[in-house]
């Protein structure tokens, strides 16, 4: 043994008594692991609350592991996210509805069936959800030519959300992705939404009928009625303004049983979803600027017609995309509105 490893062994052995027992140091650090653990699950719960509020119709999502990990105290997140001011000015979010149906082996194998922006203005008296045509023809970082929904799969929410505040100017505070699991979780969780539909069709998804007119929307009606368009008179368009209905119809169920300002249901939402959504964005901020809007009935924007391209995608909002975008980040959107009725989900 070399003089020095004589030297390291005598000083250990004088310090010796110093060293705490090894039990309650385990112990203590078990204990801050645990709590560590719950904190972030904590956040993770919030944030995906904060969705389902936004969006009117987004899922928390809850990891696989969260199902091994105890549900934190409702007084928590009501502490956390509830008792705060709310943050001022206009907020934007990007909604991805992807079509990811756990079909695919890679879950990166996915498009936007949904892209959406949702704009609560700085007088939070409602939402206005802005929807972008799917097949619209947008140039990633590199150059390339795609439809918007394939930004999903090339790069994920990030490169959607970057190819969007490209094309709009708009600067986004969160974006949230969301998947048809999601949505049948909570639509069977809040017992179904009341839908109004403008015209009747046949699904293909499961043969049933749906007739023109107000119905219950129930989980196993998600799939078939979001995703119909082939017997659609517009397509995917109409496609896109049902979709604003069920939020729309969502938001409304969700105000009127008190889930906005029960933080309890808003935890019970939580605990029923297991997967299907993504969050990118300031959870707490998000829950504040929800629980503080004024009416529960968004506005829906949307284009009615294919605006067809050489290439076989479309134009985004050609004639009226310019001020459209202006609005959003101008915080303008209410005067727009009554400027360009046509474009206003009815």
């Amino acid at each position: 043994m070399s003089p020095i490893e004589e030297e390291l062994r005598a000083t250990f052995e004088r310090h010796e008594v110093m060293t705490p027992a090894v039990g309650p140091v385990r112990a203590r650090i078990d204990l801050a692991w645990v709590r560590a653990k719950r904190r972030r699950l904590i956040r993770r719960i919030a944030g995906a609350a904060a969705a389902v509020l936004m969006a009117g119709a987004a899922v928390p999502v809850v990891l696989e592991q969260w199902q091994h990990e105890p549900t934190p105290p409702v007084s928590s997140l009501s502490d956390a996210h509830y008792s705060e001011p709310a943050a001022t000015g206009p907020l934007n979010v990007l909604l991805l509805g992807s079509d990811n149906r756990l079909r695919a082996r890679d879950p990166r194998d996915r498009r936007a069936d949904t892209v959406m922006i949702i704009h609560v203005p700085a007088d939070r008296s409602r939402a206005y959800l802005v929807s972008l045509p799917r097949d619209g023809e947008v140039r990633l970082p590199d150059g390339a030519k795609v439809k918007l929904s394939e930004t999903l799969f090339f790069g994920g929410p990030d490169l959607s959300e970057k190819v969007v505040a490209g094309l709009t100017g708009v600067t986004f505070d969160a974006t949230v992705t969301i998947d048809f699991r999601a949505l049948r979780a909570v639509t069977e969780a809040v017992g179904g939404v009341q839908m109004c539909l403008p015209q009747a069709f046949k699904s293909v998804h499961n043969g049933k009928t749906y007739a023109k007119g107000c119905q219950q929307v129930g989980a196993a009606d998600v799939v078939p009625v979001l995703q119909a368009r082939y017997r659609l008179a517009n397509g995917s368009y109409d496609r896109d303004r049902n979709t604003q209905r069920f939020l729309r119809a969502l938001a409304v169920k969700l105000a009127a049983d008190g889930t906005f300002a029960d933080p309890a249901r808003v935890r019970s939402l939580v605990v029923a979803g297991k997967d299907g959504l993504q969050i990118k964005g300031d959870p707490a901020a998000l829950l504040r600027v929800v629980a503080s809007l004024g009416s529960p009935e968004a506005v829906g924007i949307g284009e009615r017609t294919f605006q067809g391209m050489a290439s076989g995608r479309e134009r985004i909002y050609p004639k009226v995309g310019p001020r459209l975008f202006e609005a959003i980040r101008a915080d303008t959107l209410r005067a727009w509105v009554v400027e360009n009725p046509t474009f206003i989900l009815k």
